[in-house]
């Protein structure tokens, strides 16, 4: 319920700032970069929490990478300040995705392995065989 509650929500949201801001495309646009931005910046917060990672694509992060990279220099040579900004950040953004991704995903060596120790009053189950061995060796 809450999911859709929040969608609901986006909904209203780019109907206001359709009527709103649509005489205003400079603006429009300004507000749709930043709320993208965003959205990036909550997704980065949301990794970092969790550490969950596993479910995320390393080709839809560096395909997004590459795409907004691209916006990014073709905001600095058309002098977009607003699609430069917004896809500058996203690109570092999508970025720390993936170093994210490959740090949480790189083996790791186990420094302290489990021993196994004898401890008093414990009974260690034995195996079938070596249960066998006992008994015909006496």
């Amino acid at each position: 319920m809450k999911n859709l509650i929040i969608f609901l929500t986006a909904i209203i949201l780019f109907i206001i700032f359709f009527f709103l801001l649509s005489p205003y495309p400079v603006l429009l646009g300004g507000v749709a970069a930043w709320v993208t931005t965003g959205s990036f910046l909550l997704q980065v917060i949301h990794i970092i929490k969790n550490k969950e990672i596993r479910a995320l694509s390393i080709w839809m992060w560096s395909a997004l990478f590459l795409g907004v990279s691209c916006w990014f220099t073709y905001g600095m040579k058309t002098g977009d300040i607003p699609v430069m900004t917004a896809n500058g950040i996203t690109a570092i953004l999508a970025s720390v995705v993936i170093i994210l991704k490959i740090w949480n995903e790189r083996p790791v060596e186990n420094i302290n392995p489990i021993k196994v120790r004898k401890m008093k009053n414990v009974v260690m189950k034995m195996r079938v065989k070596q249960i066998y061995r006992i008994k015909k060796v006496k």
